[in-house]
C-alpha cells in the first residue's frame, strides 16, 4: 500500500476516533442532566435510570470501536495495516475503505462467520 493511501486511512481513523470521543463526552454530559428537571415520581426515576444505562452501554460499544481504531493506527505505524490477521494476505483496499478497522480479509471473515466465531 502506498504512503498516500496509508495516510488516507490514518486520517480517516483519527477522524473516527475524534468523533467517538466527542460523542462519548456529550453522552456523559447528557447523563448528568437526566432527572434534574424537577420533581420525579418513581416511573420517571426508573425511566431516567434506564436511559442512563443505555447511554453507558453505547459508550461501552464505542470503547470497543476505539480499541479497534487504536489497533489499526498501531498497525499503520508498524507497517502491518491492511494485512489479514488470519492468513496474513493483503486485505482488499475496497474492504478497508468500507471498514478501515477490518482485521481480516473477506475470505477469512466469511469462514470465521460460518464457524460462528
Amino acid at each position: 500500500m502506498t504512503k498516500a493511501r496509508l495516510e488516507f486511512f490514518r486520517k480517516r481513523l483519527l477522524k473516527a476516533r475524534e468523533d467517538i470521543l466527542n460523542k462519548a463526552k456529550k453522552l456523559k454530559e447528557d447523563s448528568y442532566t437526566l432527572g434534574t428537571d424537577g420533581i420525579q415520581d418513581m416511573a420517571d426515576a426508573a425511566s431516567n435510570s434506564y436511559n442512563a444505562d443505555i447511554l453507558m452501554s453505547i459508550s461501552d460499544n464505542d470503547l470497543n470501536i476505539l480499541k479497534d481504531i487504536d489497533n489499526a493506527l498501531d498497525k499503520i505505524v508498524n507497517k502491518t495495516y491492511g494485512i489479514c490477521e488470519e492468513c496474513e494476505e493483503k486485505i482488499n483496499e475496497k474492504r478497508l475503505e468500507a471498514n478501515p478497522i477490518a482485521r481480516y480479509c473477506i475470505t477469512c471473515k466469511r469462514m470465521m462467520e460460518g464457524k460462528g466465531t
